[in-house]
């Protein structure tokens, strides 16, 4: 799973805007449950539907690239190392 930096770089790189605010929401049950938190808003529509509220729809477009990024996170880290 890529730090929420990386969470960050993605979104201002494809859409303009970090959308700090819904990475944060969407990561924000780590602190109870630890590696298992994924359990919680880490399916598409949630990501997308707290995306929307915590940033409009540049939120929700970054809550599915976190999804995306957190599925393929050995292949990020892979390619953050060339």
């Amino acid at each position: 799973m890529p730090e929420r930096i990386v969470h960050k770089k993605i979104s201002k790189l494809l859409l303009g805007s970090s959308c700090e605010r819904t990475h944060k929401a969407i990561d924000y049950p780590v602190k109870y449950l630890g590696k298992k938190h994924r359990i919680l808003f880490h399916d598409p529509i949630s990501a997308m539907v707290i995306g929307f509220l915590f940033d409009g729809y540049e939120g929700a477009a970054s809550g599915l690239l976190h999804i995306v990024a957190d599925r393929y996170g050995g292949i990020l880290n892979y390619l953050n190392k060339l």
